[in-house]
């Protein structure tokens, strides 16, 4: 009778995969995959408020670092904005006066009034506080001295994360110190 061998670690065999001596079958896998995505749904994705508040807190820290790359991936390709600085403005605008510098700001604090999920678009709505950077084109048109403004964004669900849609943001008036 010959001697039947052992698959060495990390070996795939018919039945699974040979990990420090131990056999994990497919079953084994798939079940504990199964089980990490229901304990932990952000990793698979999930359509909700507390999904889109940390989409919305990604927007502003991609703006308050100027990270363009990001930006641009983070926004849908149809976005639009409907801008303070009173004009409608497209993605690759926007994304290039990210990146040069021009939507700076030396102060941003954003309060959340609202946000509302309908199917698979999102929706965040409240007031920011900006003090535009110098040289931005905030800062050309009111200055460096602190602006308030009412915003409204946009994001969109697909494959499995919030996509930046739309934003409209106005200055309703200079901001008390």
């Amino acid at each position: 009778m010959a001697a039947k061998t052992l698959p060495e670690h990390g070996q795939v065999t018919q039945l699974g995969y040979l990990a420090g001596g131990k056999m994990i079958t497919f079953a084994t896998r798939l079940s504990a995959f199964c089980l990490l995505m229901t304990a932990l749904p952000c990793l698979g994705g999930d359509i909700s408020e507390q999904s889109l508040r940390a989409a919305d807190a990604e927007q502003m820290r991609i703006i308050v670092a100027g990270d363009a790359k990001a930006q641009q991936s983070f926004m849908h390709p149809n976005y639009i904005l409907n801008g303070p600085s009173n004009r409608v403005l497209r993605k690759p605008a926007l994304v290039k006066m990210l990146a040069e510098g021009k939507m700076a700001s030396d102060r941003f604090e954003r309060t959340i009034e609202g946000v509302a999920i309908t199917g698979n678009i999102g929706i965040v709505m409240g007031s920011e506080i900006v003090q535009p950077g110098k040289g931005s084109n905030l800062g050309n048109r009111f200055g460096q001295n602190p602006l308030n403004r009412r915003f409204t964004n946009v994001y969109v669900f697909e494959d499995g994360h919030w996509l930046f849609l739309a934003r409209q943001a106005s200055v309703v008036e200079l901001a008390s110190e």
